[in-house]
Formats: C-alpha cells, sequence, structure tokens
C-alpha cells in the first residue's frame, strides 16, 4: 500500500497517507492525538488505522499506560514492510546503506574513491551493492521502495548531472545522468539532491521531529556547508547555498579564498586548508607521524592525515584545534543570524579527536552574552552515514508526507 501514497490519490488513500504520517512523526500515540490532529471523528479513524494495521505499516506498540481499565493503543509505524536505499558520493567515499523505514542502518557498503571510480564504476558499484544488500537480507526486490542519492558537490537535479565533475580522482561524471543509470540498472525509483541537506532531514527525522521545528546541521569536509530546517521545512531555493557558511568571513585580514574575499571560513577549518596547513608546518621542521607515510610532503593526502589525528599526532591536533576554533566563531555567527533549537554538527572531523569539543566550546563561549539562549550544539548521531540516511528518508517523505489540512 506505501507505494500507492505517491501522487494523485484518492480522499480514503489521502486520509491513510496523513495519518500514517503522524504515526511516523509521533509514535508511539493515541488515538485521541491523531483525531485532534486530523478532525476525523473517531469511528473513521479507528477504521483507517485497522486499515494500516490490516497492511503491516504499523502495529500497536503495547507500551500504553492503563488507568485502570483496558490499555490504550499506541500506534507505531512497522520498519519492516519495505526497505530504502541510501547512498553518499563524494570524493572521498561512496557509501551504500541498507534501511529500514524507520531509518535505522541494516548493512552498510563502502567504496575508497580513487583512480579507478570513473562514474560508471561507480554507480555500477551502487547497484551491485544493492543486489548484493537484498540477497544478503533476504529482501525481495518489490520491497524496495527506492534508492536515494546524496551529493555533496553541486548537482543539476533536474539532470540528475554533478556540475563541477572535476574534484572527482577519476574521470567520468561529465554529463552522466545519475538517475537515469541507477534507474536502468535497478528498475526502482531513484532520487538526487544536495548531501548536506539530506544530512539535516535525516537528523530531524530521526531525532528531533517531535521536539523542534528549528534546527541547523553544520559539517566540515572538504567543503564547510549548511542545511537548515526552519518551522518545520527543509529550507531549499533553485541555487543552492549549503556552500555559503564556508564563505563567511571569519578574519578580514586572513589568506585569500577561492571565492576572491579573505579570511573565510573555508580557508581555516576546512580539510584542504587543514592539510595545507599540516604540510606548511612540516616543511618548517615540525614533527609529525606523517613523515613515516610520505617521502614526500607534498605526498600527504586527507587520508594520511585522518589516521594521524587518529593516532594523536601532536602536530595534526594542534592544526585541528585552530581550524575547529574558526568553525566555532563561524557556527556563532550563523546561530545569532537564525536563531535554532539545535544545532546537528556532521562531517568527517566531528567523530576525530579534539574537533567538535573545541567548536562546541568556542560557539557556547561567543553565546554566553544572550544569557536566555539555550540553543544544543550536539554531534551527528552517524557523522560517518548521515548524509545516506537523509538519502533514504528523501524517498520515504516522496511516498509518505502530507500537509496537515
Amino acid at each position: 500500500m506505501l507505494k500507492q501514497f505517491a501522487g494523485l490519490t484518492s480522499p480514503k488513500i489521502k486520509s491513510l497517507k496523513l495519518l500514517y504520517s503522524l504515526v511516523r512523526k509521533l509514535g508511539p500515540v493515541r488515538i485521541n492525538t491523531l483525531t485532534e490532529l486530523t478532525g476525523y471523528k473517531h469511528v473513521t479513524c479507528t477504521r483507517l488505522l485497522d486499515e494500516l494495521v490490516q497492511e503491516g505499516l504499523i502495529y500497536d506498540s503495547g507500551i500504553g499506560e492503563s488507568s485502570g481499565g483496558r490499555k490504550p493503543l499506541m500506534y507505531v509505524i512497522n520498519p519492516d514492510p519495505y526497505y530504502l536505499i541510501g547512498v553518499e558520493i563524494t570524493n572521498l567515499y561512496t557509501t551504500v546503506l541498507l534501511l529500514d523505514l524507520k531509518l535505522e542502518i541494516i548493512d552498510v557498503e563502502k567504496l575508497k574513491m580513487d583512480s579507478q571510480c570513473t562514474g560508471e564504476y561507480t554507480l555500477n558499484f551502487v547497484s551491485q551493492c544493492v543486489d548484493e544488500l537484498l540477497s544478503r537480507h533476504q529482501i525481495q526486490r518489490e520491497k524496495l521502495l527506492g534508492i536515494g542519492i546524496g551529493v555533496l558537490d553541486p548537482i543539476d537535479k533536474e539532470t540528475g548531472v554533478i556540475i563541477n565533475p572535476n574534484l572527482f580522482p577519476a574521470g567520468g561524471w561529465d554529463n552522466l545522468n545519475i538517475v537515469d543509470y541507477l534507474q536502468q540498472n535497478n528498475h526502482t525509483k531513484v532520487m538526487i539532491d544536495n548531501g548536506t541537506n539530506l544530512a539535516a532531514l535525516a537528523e530531524y527525522r530521526k531525532n528531533y521531529w517531535k521536539e523542534t521545528e528549528n534546527l541547523v546541521f553544520v559539517s566540515s569536509d572538504m567543503g564547510i556547508r549548511c542545511g537548515t530546517i526552519l518551522q518545520g521545512r527543509l529550507v531549499r531555493n533553485k541555487i543552492e547555498m549549503d556552500e555559503a557558511l564556508g564563505h563567511m568571513v571569519v578574519d578580514i585580514h586572513g589568506p585569500r579564498c577561492s571565492c576572491g574575499s579573505y579570511g573565510c571560513l573555508q580557508t581555516y577549518s576546512s580539510l584542504p586548508a587543514i592539510r595545507n596547513e599540516v604540510v606548511r608546518r612540516m616543511k618548517r621542521g615540525h614533527v609529525s607521524i606523517l613523515q613515516e607515510n610520505v617521502n614526500d610532503v607534498e605526498d600527504i593526502d586527507y587520508h594520511h592525515i585522518l589516521n594521524a589525528l587518529e593516532q594523536e599526532d601532536t602536530l595534526c591536533l594542534e592544526v585541528v584545534k585552530d581550524a575547529a576554533y574558526y568553525f566555532g566563531i563561524g557556527l556563532s555567527n550563523l546561530i545569532f543570524l537564525l536563531r535554532p533549537d539545535f544545532v546537528v554538527c556532521g562531517g568527517t572531523l566531528v567523530p576525530k579527536p579534539l574537533f567538535y569539543e573545541v567548536v562546541s566550546e568556542t560557539a557556547h563561549n561567543r553565546l554566553m552574552h544572550f544569557p536566555n539562549s539555550d540553543v544544543q550544539i550536539i554531534k551527528s548521531s552517524a557523522a560517518y552515514n548521515i548524509v545516506a540516511q537523509g538519502a533514504g528518508c528523501m524517498v520515504l517523505d516522496f511516498f509518505t508526507e502530507e500537509i496537515l489540512p
């Protein structure tokens, strides 16, 4: 039935879709709450909920508290009548997730992007993963709702093409329609969107939907990006500006940025900026365990630095601490402008030592001037997989989300 929720539907299907969406958001939820929110009569709401139960889409969680009589029904969605594939494509890794309808990760496959990972090679890897993941967990193909793709680099959503393919180590991405290619190979619905927006969507749906309507997701990777949920809706526009945070000026006397300005956050806190600073300091004689990995400091790449951070290399930690300080300043500026209830920090650097702690402390220190501000700055729940989870969420939203009347 879930697939029937998409597109033009009958009044009855629209009602079922609305109830499913509310159970998804609020569950465990009582029927009285659902009747209040929808305006449906109790008998009508009961009949529709029973139909969703019979279809296996929702069930009674059994956790309702009795006030002396029969325990009230508390509805939640069933996580496994259908499944989702969520994919993140970056120039570092491609991640493929098998997800249930609660966006819980069932299984993961990853591809480290190198010189052999052309566009077709990468998309063939994704298709192969879809087959293997479904087979491994004995899931029938018709139970796959679709494939969602999140790409951090700018994309043309109408054509499914990456706008700047030169950022990838291998070629073959020019004019490659990712959506069409995967649809032809997998015979299922495929959707694509900006990865940072999808990360914000996943965090909101999984963790904060019941608590707030205002959330910001920020990340520091190759670029510095943010996605925003305001009044319960993902903020979008025709010209994606998720990288605008990276071009916020934090030091007018700082280095020149690729955008032409000086002292942008991108020049201090992105992975390329961190890598450049590490190389610069090593050329000046600073000691690092990175010297054991390369003969020429110019050969140091992002993976070397990330591994060195895990080993708590002193030089890399010093550079990351400085990068995190500037990121915290930029983040506090963003909070002053948007005034969200929650800020979720994600990206490659957040799980590594020191970065998140310094970012959070720096931002909170600047917010102390506004004692009534109770914004919470939190680590992403799935730093390495949140974009792919959001990609799966996008597919589920396509079928299930309805605006309240």
